[in-house]
């Protein structure tokens, strides 16, 4: 696979790889056997790439996603499919009440609920001409009623963008706006956000001094970090764009690390106060306590992207979905990073640690 393929890819196939991390290493210290989950982890109800997911009261959720081979599009193609997954002894997935059919598209747990923000989907009928189109609707999802709920739209459509909460308010930053057919995508150039307490006062923007997407964002405190993606000119970049919640202020973080393809579809999530990432290339990353760099905690088993990296427990994650550069891998993938505060030795770490990441396609 190529670059080129990369960029011209507005979907992959899904993957994720179950593996149980090893208790103890010389090196990268980590939690008790006790604190640690063993459970095998079943594989995805459905092979999907470019999904959401999320965790929620021990709960794995995930929505959506492309069900189709590369670039085949079509509304069969693009799933609405909702499921759930026990994680401490699980080994069924629930079906849920499904909703809209979307991909790159974000899930995003907060209080008891959880939120999906707009995504991409398809008109066309299989064997038809391809028609794709991002979507504005942004719904809520109550485990306790097990109904949607629609939320204020989005000012205009968005897909292949990433979404956090800090302070009770959800931001959206990133991503394009496909409009159907063969026209060119808008590039957005503004951070949305929308007061979770007071939804219906609706959105408010906020300028955006980059133009990505297939980014990740997750949040330390006030501030808000966009990783990696993609820029408008098709390119794939390592650049890290922090957005302060209190001030209003921009500011630019460390770059990932070089490696194949970039921080194109990478993932990110917050962990015990410390951000996690990983890209293509396979290593886990850690951002460094004073935000200068980034620190190599682990790889994973199975490098990929277009996949998801969620918590699991307090010491914890887990990869799912994506592609390897040449298959699907249906599994899950159960990882154990450096404990915080810990650094392992410059190439010390150990690969059957990793972290993991999302794509947004």
């Amino acid at each position: 696979m190529n670059s080129r393929t990369l960029r011209n890819s507005l979907g992959s196939f899904v993957l994720v790889a179950l593996v149980a991390t090893a208790a103890n290493s010389p090196t990268i210290p980590t939690a008790t056997s006790a604190e640690l989950l063993t459970n095998a982890l079943p594989p995805m109800p459905e092979a999907v790439t470019s999904f959401a997911a999320a965790t929620l009261d021990g709960w794995l959720y995930v929505s959506g996603g492309h069900r189709g081979d590369r670039h085949d599009y079509n509304v069969r193609m693009v799933s609405g499919a909702f499921h759930r997954l026990r994680i401490a002894g699980g080994s069924q997935w629930e079906t849920l009440p499904s909703t809209s059919s979307a991909q790159g598209v974000p899930l995003v747990a907060y209080g008891n609920c959880l939120y999906r923000i707009g995504g991409m989907a398809a008109r066309n009928e299989p064997g038809t001409k391809q028609d794709l189109f991002s979507r504005a609707e942004v719904l809520r999802y109550d485990p306790r009623r097990a109904v949607w709920d629609e939320l204020p739209a989005l000012p205009e459509p968005r897909s292949s963008h990433d979404a956090t909460v800090v302070g009770g308010k959800l931001y959206v930053g990133g991503g394009w706006q496909l409009t159907g057919g063969t026209n060119k995508p808008v590039w957005p150039s503004s951070l949305l956000v929308l007061d979770l307490t007071e939804p219906h006062a609706g959105w408010k923007e906020i300028p955006q001094p980059f133009q990505r997407r297939a980014l990740a964002a997750a949040a330390i405190g006030s501030r808000i970090f966009f990783i990696g993606g993609m820029d408008s000119d098709n390119s794939p970049t390592l650049a890290v764009d922090i957005y302060d919640t209190k001030s209003g202020a921009w500011s630019r973080g460390p770059d990932l690390p070089p490696g194949k393809f970039k921080g194109f579809s990478c993932s990110a999530v917050t962990q015990a106060d410390r951000i996690y990432a990983n890209a293509f290339q396979g290593d886990l990353l850690r951002l460094a306590p004073d935000e200068r760099s980034w620190e190599v905690v682990g790889r994973l088993d199975h490098p990929r992207m277009a996949h998801r990296l969620v918590t699991a427990g307090g010491t914890q994650l887990i990869a799912l979905g994506g592609e390897d550069g040449d298959a699907k891998r249906p599994d899950l993938e159960l990882l154990t990073p450096a404990l915080v505060g810990s650094t392992p030795e410059k190439g010390a770490a150990n690969p059957d640690r990793a972290t993991a990441s999302q794509v947004h396609n």
